[in-house]
């Protein structure tokens, strides 16, 4: 079984909620493909942190390193402070060193193409897919500016695909957003643009996947760090609406009868 998480800033808790759900039930999975807030998750699963440590990271971090870094050229911050928290708990880690093969999506600012990194230092790799343009500066990473993957695949159903995977589980955090109220902060206007330039692509992904998790996040943005018992609890509820369809999918070992693409 494949995840692919999709991006999503603070909304990147519920990926807890729905890996909570996988863990009580025994369900083991064989590769994870993140993007931005999926990709730190992600990152720390496949380095074999389970969903109640990683509840309990959410809820014990300062969330203030999002702004660490002051940016004098093309963004207002670095991204830097986010590499630093996640070497606290990746102490170093490569991608060969993970548990669980992992892959990071980010984009490449001046040629509009998709790139995934899954080799080499994990922190920095999560930090570039993390790297919302315009807030924080591009990273120069291979010769490439590099920014927030979810420009060119907001959940990448395709990358955890190439992982030789038999079926993916695929979970988009802003499928609620555009049916919610009036954005009443900067972020939320934000995250409104980017979700109606997100929607083709990311409709296009979750096609390709074998079940589909939209959590039903309401109000809750991109900034709401401290709402993580609720993040959680949406994101469980979520996965448990979907667990009878995820069962048929285990039965039927994802057949010859083509993907299963459910929502909840």
């Amino acid at each position: 079984m494949g995840l692919a998480l999709g991006g999503g800033a603070a909304r990147g808790i519920a990926h807890l909620g729905v890996l909570q759900v996988l863990w009580e039930r025994g369900i083991s999975v064989g590769a994870i493909a993140g993007t931005s807030a999926g990709a730190v998750v992600g990152a720390l699963t496949a380095a074999g942190f389970s969903p109640a440590e990683l509840i309990g990271i959410a809820k014990a971090s300062n969330w203030w390193f999002l702004a660490r870094g002051v940016s004098l050229g093309t963004g207002l911050l670095q991204s830097s402070g986010i590499e630093q928290w996640l070497r606290r708990y990746l102490n170093g880690k490569s991608f060969a060193e993970l548990n669980i093969p992992l892959a990071v999506v980010a984009s490449d600012l001046l040629r509009g193409e998709k790139v995934v990194l899954r080799h080499g230092d994990v922190a920095r790799a999560v930090r570039i897919s993390c790297t919302v343009p315009g807030i924080y500066a591009p990273v120069e990473c291979q010769g490439r500016y590099l920014v927030d993957g979810g420009l060119t695949e907001n959940v990448p159903v395709a990358t955890v695909l190439e992982l030789d995977v038999d079926a993916v589980i695929a979970v988009s955090l802003n499928g609620s957003f555009l049916a919610g109220g009036k954005p009443e902060r900067p972020a939320d206007v934000i995250q409104q643009a980017i979700n109606i330039l997100q929607r083709a692509h990311v409709e296009k992904q979750l096609s390709k996947a074998d079940l589909v998790i939209v959590p039903k996040l309401g109000g809750l943005g991109l900034t709401d760090f401290h709402a993580v018992d609720e993040f959680v609890r949406l994101g469980r509820e979520a996965m448990e609406e979907a667990l009878p369809r995820l069962e048929l999918l285990l039965e039927k070992g994802n057949g010859d009868d083509g993907p299963e693409n459910s929502e909840s």
